[in-house]
């Protein structure tokens, strides 16, 4: 079938792309904190900016493969060569590249699998949902490593489907086998699911054992070289994959961040992807698995879930690496339910209150596409950015009651804190009073959680201007209820002694 028309489909290309770039401009931070203080603290500590007290555990552990870790290193070194030292700048950078894999990861499954829809309608659906669906987008513009592992896995397996019928083409295997190993040093899980694909060539599909064997000696081609960049990054001979192995299945240390029951992932789904929408991302990619036992995707998928499904620690981000085929999935299901076998399944989906339903869920998809495209992706991030923007050239002092904002963990945000910027915690008013009499420094900030300053902290000497909120202006005029008072907010003061 053709690809709709060529002219349209790099007309959704570039409004895809658009939404990408926007999102990876203004969705400044990260999804989780591993996304932080294990990529982007561990270039920062290569860049000479940390001192290995300032890293989590797992750099003590060496389990941290280092590969993106490096990849941020050279974004930060390049940046700097050409001029640009604000880190904010550098870590959009790096999401607008995350985007990028993403979206030629997604371009390319569309262009193999267009020809297994044989509907034009569920071809349309499939590219909306492959370039438009709202948490997609926000996960393919992370830097995290279930982004990469999984959009370089499916970059790997778009090719293997693509060339798996060419037979003159030798060193296309090998080459698969690297994407796939460097999929698996960016997130070791993902090896669950390039088992399921190797023994599905391998049972099913009877694929070219001498084309298995180069496939798997390109996964440890890719995996050797994954050691000589961890050796590069901690500097010693150290297996990443078998240190995490060691520490968290075997020493059980992945339990001690929480154990969730088996259908964690299922009700995370259905309350996150937007009820009742969601059903459809729960049940078609079961309905297909059921019903196509010896297809490709049910072998890769199925060892990819059992596993993290009976694994007690369980988090949404764990699913990551699967969001760029679910589109296809989705898709393949309703085709498979259009068949005359479900006949009746068929027909409901052909009523036009169904049609409506589907009509609104592109009204929903696209306000939270748009959501996310403008809201930052952790609020603390925002705050440090504005800091930086205006106060990295000064030397400034931040000070708080509550805890210190750039301490998120037991280690310290360093990437994004200025060389000016020191912090201070104060245990009262009176404390408050002393540390803006001391006059130690240019500016003094003085940071709260909500939205009016609390009459407590005020004082004859102190004046307190206020110059940051993580709300925007409009919200605070919608203040009915007092509702602001009892929301938690991130409220930014500069404070200074009264003159006389």
């Amino acid at each position: 079938m053709k690809l709709l028309k060529l002219k349209n489909f790099k007309w959704l290309i570039l409004i895809s792309f658009l939404f990408h770039l926007i999102t990876s401009i203004y969705s400044v931070g990260f999804h989780h904190l591993d996304e932080h203080y294990q990529i982007l603290e561990f270039a920062n500590y290569k860049s000479g900016n940390n001192l290995p007290s300032d890293l989590p555990w797992e750099f003590e552990a060496k389990l941290r493969p280092a590969i993106q870790p490096a990849i941020a290193f050279l974004i930060i070194k390049s940046s700097q060569t050409i001029g640009i030292t604000d880190p904010f700048t550098q870590a959009m950078i790096m999401r607008i590249l995350s985007s990028l894999i993403s979206m030629l990861c997604v371009i390319l499954l569309i262009y193999v699998f267009k020809d297994e829809i044989k509907s034009e309608q569920y071809l349309k659906w499939f590219l909306f949902l492959s370039f438009f669906l709202w948490f997609s987008v926000y996960a393919q513009v992370r830097f995290s490593s279930e982004g990469w592992s999984g959009s370089i896995f499916f970059i790997g397996f778009a090719l293997l489907y693509y060339f798996k019928t060419k037979e003159k083409i030798i060193f296309i295997p090998f080459l698969i086998g690297l994407i796939f190993g460097f999929a698996f040093i960016f997130r070791y899980q993902v090896g669950f699911l390039i088992l399921g694909l190797l023994l599905w060539l391998l049972i099913i599909d009877k694929y070219n054992f001498k084309k298995i064997f180069l496939i798997v000696f390109g996964i440890i081609a890719a995996i050797l070289i994954g050691v000589l960049i961890d050796k590069w990054f901690y500097g010693e001979w150290t297996f990443s994959a078998w240190n995490y192995f060691q520490f968290n299945i075997v020493k059980g240390k992945v339990s001690s961040f929480g154990v969730h029951p088996w259908h964690f992932y299922l009700t995370e789904i259905f309350w996150k992807a937007v009820p009742p929408y969601s059903l459809f991302l729960i049940f078609m990619p079961i309905f297909w698995f059921i019903f196509k036992p010896k297809n490709i995707f049910t072998w890769m998928f199925i060892p990819f879930l059992l596993v993290h499904f009976l694994i007690g620690h369980k988090e949404f981000r764990f699913l990551f690496p699967l969001i760029n085929i679910i589109p296809l999935l989705v898709v393949l299901g309703f085709h498979e339910l259009g068949k005359d076998k479900f006949k009746n399944f068929g027909l409901f989906f052909q009523r036009k209150i169904f049609r409506w339903f589907i009509y609104l869920f592109v009204v929903v998809n696209t306000i939270y596409l748009i959501n996310i495209c403008f809201r930052p992706a952790d609020y603390y991030v925002s705050l440090y950015k504005f800091i930086y923007k205006d106060y990295k050239d000064i030397k400034t002092e931040l000070i708080f009651f509550n805890e210190d904002p750039y301490l998120r963990a037991p280690e310290p945000a360093n990437f994004y804190k200025s060389k000016n910027l020191t912090t201070k915690s104060v245990l009262d008013p009176d404390s408050l009073q002393f540390v803006v009499n001391e006059n130690k420094y240019d500016k003094i900030l003085f940071m709260t959680d909500t939205f009016l300053l609390n009459e407590k902290y005020r004082s004859q000497n102190v004046e307190f201007k206020k110059i940051y909120s993580n709300l925007p202006k409009w919200v605070e005029n919608l203040n009915y209820n007092n509702w602001l008072e009892r929301t938690r907010i991130f409220t930014l003061y500069e404070i200074s002694k009264i003159k006389n």
